[in-house]
């Protein structure tokens, strides 16, 4: 039941040139502010009188070697950020090597702002400074762009399986259950005999279905607590665990004892065993016992 996304090889829209130009500026940005704020690397001993000039150079340094290595690349290599080809591993190297010109470039241009003798040594010492104060931008950046892609590819899974569910054209309203997620284009209707449980995962709710006697997985963008409140509407659905919501219209047996409950289906074993919070215990026996046996 586990998901199927390669985050690092699965097709993702490659980042335009505006997105590009746009994103190597903010880094930019965010160099000279740590460069002008905090001043690491004895950058509060520089003297001069267009010393923050000069560190604005650093910045501005990025988005150029962006469009130098943006436009060197796609001249070279032409299909290199086609659509369908891209994916993260690729963006990674490129944001790799962007890096490492970047801070070639930086190089050079201290020798000629500030002056001195070019060395392997010093070029190497100045990698090390540089890659550690543009470290908290290119994290930000690169940890906000895996998660902006985890999403999209997540997005796109539930598109798919969504696409796979058969037509409720026919089906009666009160049979059914419509689900809208935290993304407006997230809404999905289900039939209600159809769950069997929801689990909280970060930010996103799996649904777990039963279909021709196996088990099916979706995914909304949201809380847990509400598409709790939109089941609530619908019937036999508990919160059974902070993690979990269970359609007790399915036959299940609580198994297990104190301080450790769960909860097992009967009729789709491989849908797993849903932990029970000891305070659900006494509720989840009254629902058993409440069924026609």
């Amino acid at each position: 039941m586990n998901s199927n996304i390669n985050l690092l090889n699965a097709p993702i829209d490659p980042p335009s040139r505006g997105a590009l130009y746009r994103q190597a500026v903010f880094i930019g940005i965010g160099i000279f502010g740590v460069l002008a704020v905090f001043q690491p690397f004895g950058t509060y001993v520089f003297k001069h009188e267009l010393k923050y000039l000069i560190l604005a150079g650093y910045g501005l340094l990025v988005p150029l070697t962006a469009f130098v290595l943006r436009e060197s690349v796609a001249l070279l290599w032409s299909n290199f950020f086609a659509p369908g080809q891209w994916n993260f591993k690729r963006e990674l190297v490129f944001s790799t090597v962007f890096l490492l010109l970047a801070v070639t470039f930086s190089y050079v241009y201290q020798r000629l702002a500030i002056g001195g003798q070019f060395s392997l040594f010093g070029f190497l010492s100045f990698i090390f400074y540089a890659i550690t104060t543009a470290i908290l931008p290119m994290g930000f950046f690169l940890a906000w762009r895996f998660f902006d892609v985890k999403n999209r590819l997540l997005t796109h899974e539930f598109s798919e399986k969504l696409a796979q569910m058969p037509a409720t054209a026919q089906t009666p309203a009160e049979a059914l259950v419509v689900l809208q997620g935290e993304n407006k284009h997230e809404k999905l209707t289900l039939l209600r005999a159809d769950i069997l449980f929801l689990r909280a995962a970060d930010n996103y709710v799996e649904i777990f279905l039963q279909k021709d006697g196996q088990t099916q997985r979706l995914m909304l963008r949201g809380a847990l607590s509400n598409l709790f409140l939109q089941l609530n509407k619908a019937g036999a659905f508990r919160q059974v665990h902070r993690s979990y919501v269970v359609n007790f219209d399915h036959p299940v047996r609580l198994e297990g004892k104190s301080p450790t409950y769960f909860l097992v289906f009967d009729k789709t074993p491989d849908a797993g065993e849903i932990p029970v919070s000891r305070s659900a215990v006494a509720d989840i026996r009254d629902i058993i016992a409440s069924k026609p046996r």
